[in-house]
């Protein structure tokens, strides 16, 4: 299966989608940098050449990966981020999910912080990956809602400004910083991931406010009405533990489920709802999806 038409390793493929895809949101007028795509695509062909000799042996990045303990998303998006920077000789990773604590008491932790060698400044860096699916008016961000209900995108945005961006001027924390000789000059989001929008919608008048125009998005709908609009002919792959970031090239995929061999799978209990999929026969090319139960979100709790 070929990834990212550019790279054969799906870690690498991964790897260069971390870096070089569009941000999610494009904010101003607060304390933080959010990355304009330029800046994005500066750091991919910074070390474009180093990503296709990793394709060619990826033993490094994939022992890397290996060793990770926590599985998660998040995580493994934080790694391949962190490796991404070993490869930049501008960019020196000082810390990562560095604690703060204030006695016994954690106040937080700090994703990354980052040393500019070129200008000499420290940056304190708070990245993500999220996927939501919107309901509602999708304009305002609390219409944003995580597959399984667990996470929201106001509440997350909150978060992220009121408080893990706001942790490296916290006293406690320059104190902590300073015994090592560390001063935050800068902060900066980095915020990756898609927007799935309800079938059949997904214009530029469904936006949320601040999207970045070109974020990735893709479409969910309800099984009775993935039934219905899908017809015989249509094939889907499941993207169970992976597949979630990097693109799948169409003419390398494989053939797939049809909707009802699809859905008898999660009647078996083998797949469950919800569940991100490839629509692989799609009139545009490869085509995301989140297919979730009829009582969504009701269900996804």
């Amino acid at each position: 299966m070929t990834l990212d038409n550019r790279y054969q390793h799906r870690c690498v493929a991964d790897l260069s989608w971390a870096v070089s895809s569009p941000p999610l949101l494009l904010l101003d007028g607060n304390d933080c940098s959010w990355f304009s795509e330029c800046w994005y695509q500066d750091r991919y062909n910074e070390i474009e050449q180093q990503l296709r000799a990793l394709d060619r042996d990826p033993a490094k990045l994939e022992s890397l990966l290996a060793a990770q303990k926590d599985r998660r998303l998040g995580n493994y998006f934080e790694t391949l981020w962190s490796f991404a920077l070993d490869l930049n000789s501008r960019y020196q990773l000082i810390e990562r999910n560095l604690q703060i604590h204030d006695g016994e008491n954690t106040l937080g932790e700090m994703d990354f912080i980052v040393l500019d060698n070129e200008t000499g400044r420290y940056a304190h860096w708070e990245l993500a990956i999220k996927f939501y699916l919107g309901m509602g008016d999708t304009v305002n961000h609390n219409a944003w809602h995580g597959p399984g209900q667990q996470d929201r995108l106001d509440l997350k945005l909150d978060h992220l400004l009121s408080r893990q961006t706001r942790l490296g001027r916290h006293p406690v924390a320059k104190a902590q910083l300073e015994e090592s000789g560390i001063v935050i000059d800068d902060c900066a989001v980095i915020l990756k991931g898609r927007l799935f929008y309800p079938w059949p919608l997904g214009g530029p008048e469904y936006f949320p406010q601040h999207a970045n125009p070109s974020h990735l998005r893709g479409q969910w709908l309800t099984r009775q009405q993935l039934i219905q609009s899908c017809g015989a002919d249509a094939r889907f792959m499941p993207l169970i533990r992976s597949g979630w970031m990097a693109e799948i090239s169409k003419d390398h995929a494989a053939d797939g489920y049809s909707t009802g061999a699809l859905m008898r799978l999660v009647d078996s209990g083998l797949y469950r709802l919800p569940m991100q999929v490839i629509r692989l026969e799609a009139a545009s090319g490869v085509e995301r999806l989140f297919i979730v139960n009829d009582d969504w979100p009701q269900s996804g709790t």
